[in-house]
C-alpha cells in the first residue's frame, strides 16, 4: 500500500541502517559497516542483497549518502521526498520512555544526559544534526527503545539505592531493545504461536535478554544504559563499581577512558581479542584457548540471562532468539541451550543448523519434546516507522 514516505534511522553501536518506507511497505533498506578498515554499504531490496560503493571513512557521513544511493539504485524517483523520518533512541531518562517529536526541547533533553552515557547520546546527538541537515523541514520523531519496558511492575524498576534519590535523579532500570522484542512478540501474534510467558534473547552488538507476559514486558538485563547486563561483543555487561575503580586506577584512566574501555574494549573483543563469533569460531576450532575462553564466558553469560529472566516469569512457554547473532550462529544458539534443558528447551539441532538468517519466524525445537525454540528476524525498522505511523495520526 502506498504512503508517505518514511525513512527510518537505526544508528547501531557498530553500524548505521536506514530503512525506506511507503506506508506500511518496505522499499528497501541500507547497511552501513566497517569492513577492512573502511565502511562498506549493502543495499537489501526485495529479499535481494547487494553491495553498493561508498567512498567514505567516517560512519557519521552515512546518512550523507542515503537519498543519493537510494535515488542511484531507483528507489526513490527524482520527483519523490522522504516525508517523515524515524530515529531510533535508547537514553536514560523517563522523558525517553514515550516517542516525541525531536524539537529543541528533545535535544536540549538528549543533552543533559550526554555526560551520564556520553558514548551512547553523543552518536544520536550527532545523527540528529546530519537528518536535520541533510532533510531540512522534515519532522522527525524520536522513537523511544525503552517505551515497551514500561509495563515492568515497579519492583523491576529500582537499583538498590535510596528511592528518594533513585526518584530525584532519575536514576532507573529502563531496558532497551525494546523495540526489537516488541516487534518479535508481533510476530508470534501473527502467527498465532504467542504463549503466556516468553523469553527474547536478542543477541547483537548489543545483547539482552527480556522476560515478556501476555504479551508484555516484565524485565529486561539491561538496566539504566546499555552498558549493564550480560557480557556482549564489546562490552563488559554488568560489572563491580570496586572493579571499575580499581581498573581506573591501575590504568590511569578518566571517566570517559574508563567508560570507551567497558563500551568498545571488553566483552568478547577483550577476553578473546575479537568482537567477530565467526572469528572465535574459527581460532577456537585451531585450538586456540582464548577464544574458548571468551565464547564460554560469553555463552554462559547469556544461558544465566536466561535463567534469570525466566525465573522472572515463573517459568517460560517459549524462548525466542532474534539479533544479528542469534539468528545468524547456529553454533551459538546450539551452545546456549545445552544448559537449558531444565527448562524443557531442547533444539533440534539438523534444524537449527538448516536455519542460519531465517526471513521469518522459525521453530528450531525438538517437536514433542521440548517447549518451542523459534529463531525470529529482528524487525525493529518495521516497528519504528510502525511508531511513526501511529504518532502522526
Amino acid at each position: 500500500m502506498d504512503g508517505p514516505l518514511t525513512l527510518v534511522a537505526n544508528p547501531g553501536s557498530a553500524s548505521r541502517k536506514y530503512t525506506l518506507y511507503s506506508g506500511e511497505q518496505e522499499r528497501a533498506g541500507l547497511h552501513f559497516e566497517w569492513l577492512h578498515g573502511k565502511v562498506i554499504c549493502t543495499l537489501r531490496r526485495r529479499r535481494e542483497q547487494r553491495s553498493v560503493h561508498v567512498d567514505m571513512h567516517d560512519m557519521q557521513l552515512a546518512v550523507t549518502q542515503v537519498t543519493n544511493i537510494l535515488r542511484a539504485q531507483d528507489v526513490l524517483r527524482v520527483d519523490e521526498r522522504i516525508e517523515r523520518i524515524g530515529l531510533r533512541v535508547a537514553a536514560p531518562s523517563a522523558y525517553f520512555l514515550q516517542d516525541r517529536l525531536v524539537e529543541q526541547e528533545f535535544v536540549s533533553h538528549l543533552g543533559v544526559v550526554e555526560p551520564r552515557v556520553p558514548i551512547h547520546i553523543a552518536a544520536t546527538l550527532k545523527e540528529i544534526a546530519m537528518l536535520q541537515q541533510q532533510f531540512k523541514h522534515v519532522p522527525i520523531v524520536g522513537i523511544s527503545d525503552s517505551a515497551f519496558h514500561i509495563t515492568k511492575p515497579d519492583y523491576a524498576w529500582n537499583y538498590g539505592i535510596s528511592l528518594e534519590d533513585a526518584d530525584r535523579f532519575d536514576i532507573k532500570r529502563f531496558g532497551y531493545h525494546g523495540l526489537s522484542a516488541a516487534s518479535v512478540v508481533r510476530e508470534l501474534k501473527t502467527a498465532g504461536k504467542l504463549p503466556p510467558k516468553v523469553v527474547v534473547c536478542h543477541l547483537g552488538s548489543g545483547a539482552s535478554v527480556t522476560a515478556v507476559h501476555g504479551g508484555r514486558s516484565i524485565d529486561n538485563t539491561m538496566g539504566y544504559s546499555p552498558l549493564g547486563g550480560m557480557v556482549m561483543t564489546t562490552r563488559s555487561g554488568s560489572i563491580d563499581f570496586a572493579a571499575i575503580r580499581a581498573l581506573k586506577e591501575a590504568c590511569h584512566f578518566d571517566d570517559d577512558a574508563v567508560e570507551d574501555y567497558l563500551h568498545n574494549h571488553s566483552g568478547l573483543l577483550g577476553l578473546g581479542g575479537s568482537s567477530d563469533i565467526r572469528e572465535l569460531l574459527r581460532r577456537e576450532a585451531d585450538g586456540d584457548n582464548r577464544s574458548r575462553l571468551a565464547l564460554a564466558t560469553y555463552i554462559y553469560s547469556a544461558q544465566k540471562a536466561v535463567g534469570q529472566m525466566a525465573a522472572a516469569l515463573g517459568g517460560l512457554d517459549a524462548l525466542v532468539f532474534t539479533g544479528t547473532v542469534g539468528e545468524r550462529s547456529a553454533a551459538l544458539r546450539e551452545r546456549i541451550t545445552e544448559r537449558l534443558h531444565y527448562l524443557d528447551l531442547i533444539l533440534d539441532k539438523h534444524t537449527n543448523h538448516d536455519y542460519e538468517a531465517p526471513e521469518k519466524l522459525t521453530i528450531i525445537s525438538r517437536l514433542a519434546h521440548s517447549k518451542p525454540i523459534f529463531v525470529s528476524p529482528t524487525q525493529e525498522a518495521a516497528e519504528i516507522a510502525r511508531h511513526v505511523r501511529e504518532f502522526n495520526k
